[in-house]
């Protein structure tokens, strides 16, 4: 048992990491044509311009599910923004399977939380998970300034992972969301524009994954070799879609030797 001190002490750090976060986080809500997006930033407590990322969730996931991760980011003094996607949390909708209306959102966060004073615009990087890797990936290949971009449990082929889905709310989703139109899944596929890519990346999935197959890491991973781009991937025999904290730690390292 904790002697009275010893509670105190506790109590004490506590409230010490409880200042720590508010002051790291910070609401960032802005609107891309006339719609809120729900947004939060994190800023390091030192002074200066420093590294940053955006930081992107996955489906019923919104930008206070990363808020631990942006303030972990924080204390090893890197900015981050977390942005719910368009239909999700306080982001008004409707969602469109990260096509260009969440792309377009996306980007506005990107460039507006460049210009920000604490953060660097030249050491900016791309964190998402599920959807939110699909997005990663989409903005990578279109951005030209991104220098690093981490892709967790995410779908890079379109129509091969819709033909694939096993479980029938996923398909449903992709069809009513996209319409699965030609330029629909063009639009959608960065596979197919992996060429343009100019920052190393980390490719991140479970070999147990039900919602998006392993096999839509592979052929990444796969793409990226042959075009001689610089990439990392870690998979995990044991997990299905989600990795947990080991998608954050490997992450913030990633992060440490790119940016």
């Amino acid at each position: 048992m904790l002697s009275k001190w010893g509670r105190r002490f506790r109590l004490s750090m506590l409230l010490w990491a409880a200042c720590l976060a508010s002051s790291a986080q910070q609401n960032y809500n802005y609107t891309v044509d006339g719609k809120k997006v729900e947004a939060l930033a994190f800023r390091p407590a030192a002074d200066g311009r420093h590294p940053a990322a955006l930081l992107i969730p996955g489906h019923d996931r919104t930008a206070r599910d990363l808020a631990a991760f942006g303030i972990q980011l924080a204390q090893e003094g890197f900015a981050a923004l977390a942005v719910s996607q368009p239909g999700y949390g306080d982001s008004e909708g409707p969602a469109d399977y990260v096509g260009p209306k969440t792309i377009k959102v996306l980007t506005a966060g990107y460039r507006k939380f460049q210009q920000e004073p604490y953060v660097d615009p030249a050491r900016m990087g791309i964190y998402g998970y599920s959807r939110g890797a699909m997005a990663a990936s989409l903005l990578a290949v279109e951005l030209d300034d991104v220098k690093a971009a981490v892709f967790g449990a995410g779908l890079y082929d379109f129509k091969k992972a819709h033909d694939a889905a096993t479980i029938p709310g996923i398909r449903a989703n992709m069809e009513r969301e996209s319409g699965m139109t030609p330029e629909a899944i063009r639009q959608r596929s960065s596979i197919l524009r992996m060429e343009k890519l100019k920052c190393p990346v980390l490719i991140l999935h479970g070999e147990l994954d039900k919602n998006v197959p392993v096999s839509q890491a592979l052929e990444l991973r796969d793409r990226l070799k042959a075009l001689g781009k610089d990439y990392e991937i870690k998979l995990f025999p044991d997990k299905e879609h989600g990795i947990g904290e080991a998608a954050h730690t490997l992450a913030l390292d990633f992060f440490r030797r790119k940016l």
